[in-house]
């Protein structure tokens, strides 16, 4: 419990980092060290790293991604995205007695899962501006942790029935409801305080508009991507069950590599930029 306590500060602690210069390009940088620090961990469990090549090629691309300019993504991201299974096929048939297409199938899902999931965090801070795009990295963030916070107390103290006992046996469908319960009413409260806070601060850094925030929307989108992220979860705990092994890394006692604090964050963020297209849940003043 002591070592999720200082990781999850030391987790915070970035997030307010990031939040302070979110009008920078750092975002976007620090988003390819995570990407590529949780691509690393992917290739490991799979026992790729070997394919030295092969984890280059996925790296370049999803680093590149990440710094595409948001004008001309559908053209370049299909482009790129062709380049890739270009070259894994042409790796393929030089590889062929030791690399094998399941492998390299692997390898093209999570790079094109991790270069998109990211990439739709930079998406909605350039369409949206810098102090928009907060509020929806607060939503997208909060509706993974929140939940799963809500889902660990919960289901510590109420927990019976299993809800995924063959892939993750500590998961429960008391848990579940709770997470989800959790996820909700805390986004709702971190709504109404950004909305307090920008209103107050006007103008302040790129705090520029006063805004109001459609609290009903965020109640019910916040359910729905929690249960993506628990989905997130969940997939990656099928993977590290299959490859044989606890957690994807250790660089956060506690909570293992940056795969598994951001497996639930990974089908959360195309979820909000979905959301942000067809009804916005936040507006100026």
């Amino acid at each position: 419990m002591k070592k999720r306590i200082l990781s999850a500060g030391a987790g915070l602690a970035v997030l307010a980092v990031v939040l302070l210069f979110f009008d920078t390009i750092l975002v976007n940088v620090l988003a390819a060290c995570v990407c590529l620090l949780a691509l690393y961990e992917i290739f490991k469990a799979a026992q790729l790293l070997r394919f030295r090549m092969l984890a280059a090629v996925c790296g370049v691309y999803c680093v590149l991604i990440l710094f595409l300019n948001t004008n001309a993504i559908a053209i370049s991201f299909s482009y790129l995205s062709y380049l890739l299974v270009v070259l894994l096929f042409l790796m393929l048939l030089r590889n062929h007695g030791t690399l094998r297409v399941e492998q390299v199938a692997y390898s093209f899902l999570m790079s094109i899962l991790l270069a998109v999931s990211f990439y739709c965090l930079i998406l909605l801070k350039e369409q949206v501006g810098p102090q928009m795009g907060v509020f929806y990295l607060l939503m997208i963030f909060g509706s993974a942790w929140w939940s799963d916070s809500g889902a660990y107390f919960t289901g510590t103290f109420f927990g019976k029935r299993k809800l995924c006992p063959l892939v993750s046996p500590k998961k429960t469908v008391e848990g579940l409801i709770g997470g989800l319960i959790t996820a909700a009413v805390c986004n709702v409260l971190v709504a109404l305080i950004f909305q307090a806070f920008c209103n107050w601060v006007v103008p302040w850094g790129y705090i520029r508009n006063a805004v109001t925030v459609n609290i009903p929307a965020v109640l019910l989108a916040t359910p729905v991507a929690a249960l993506l992220g628990v989905l997130g979860d969940l997939s990656a705990s099928i993977i590290k069950r299959q490859s044989g092994i606890k957690d994807f890394g250790n660089i956060m006692p506690g909570h293992g590599g940056a795969m598994d604090r951001f497996d639930s964050v990974l089908f959360i963020s195309p979820f909000f930029y979905f959301i942000f297209n067809i009804c916005p849940l936040i507006s100026a003043i």
